[in-house]
């Protein structure tokens, strides 16, 4: 009877490991997006940005900041709480030189559970479609998601780590991180 119900445990115990593997697989990397599979599109591109910042590196890049320089003192302050900051950029000559698919790997992505879009911008005339995701943590933001698309561009920002918004308008245009004008494209809608 003692090695059956031995056996029963160790079944169970298999079984939670399982699930709580599959689980953990489902939610995938947290805020840490996948945009390895963006990589081929580099051979296709007039021109690329590749911008790959870990933890370790955004702590390094963050001791040459000055703290008495006001800019950079809240770039500083933002980046202690990054974990990472990941750009891809690829601009084409022509439309068309990148696939549906492409943009929707990534948005497969950001449909997993802690994900929310809190901006969809999307214009019909021009094409352009811009959206903004938050990756939540215990009500907290721990990741910032933006995925810009036009017939000639696409653009995936992946920020990972606890972020203030309105201190992240500062990163615009610094670290590989495109401006995005959002306000100007809300004007096209």
């Amino acid at each position: 009877m003692k090695l059956f119900r031995l056996r029963i445990i160790r079944t169970l115990l298999f079984v939670v490991a399982l699930t709580m593997g599959a689980a953990f697989e489902a939610r995938g990397q947290g805020a840490k997006l996948q945009l390895d599979k963006l990589q081929r599109l580099a051979d296709k591109a007039a021109e690329t940005v590749d911008v790959s910042l870990d933890n370790q590196t955004l702590q390094v890049a963050s001791k040459f900041l000055k703290s008495e320089k006001p800019d950079e003192a809240a770039i500083k302050q933002l980046i202690a709480g990054l974990k990472g900051v990941y750009v891809k950029v690829f601009e084409f000559d022509r439309a068309g030189e990148y696939a549906s698919a492409d943009v929707e790997a990534i948005r497969v992505q950001l449909r997993t559970p802690g994900w929310s879009r809190i901006v969809g911008v999307h214009s019909k005339r021009d094409g352009d479609n811009v959206e903004v995701f938050t990756w939540l943590e215990g009500g907290n933001i721990a990741g910032l998601a933006i995925l810009c698309a036009d017939p000639t561009e696409l653009v995936v920002v992946n920020i990972v780590g606890a972020i203030d918004l309105e201190k992240l308008s500062q990163l615009e245009g610094k670290f590989g991180i495109p401006k995005l004008n959002l306000e100007k494209g809300r004007q096209h809608e």
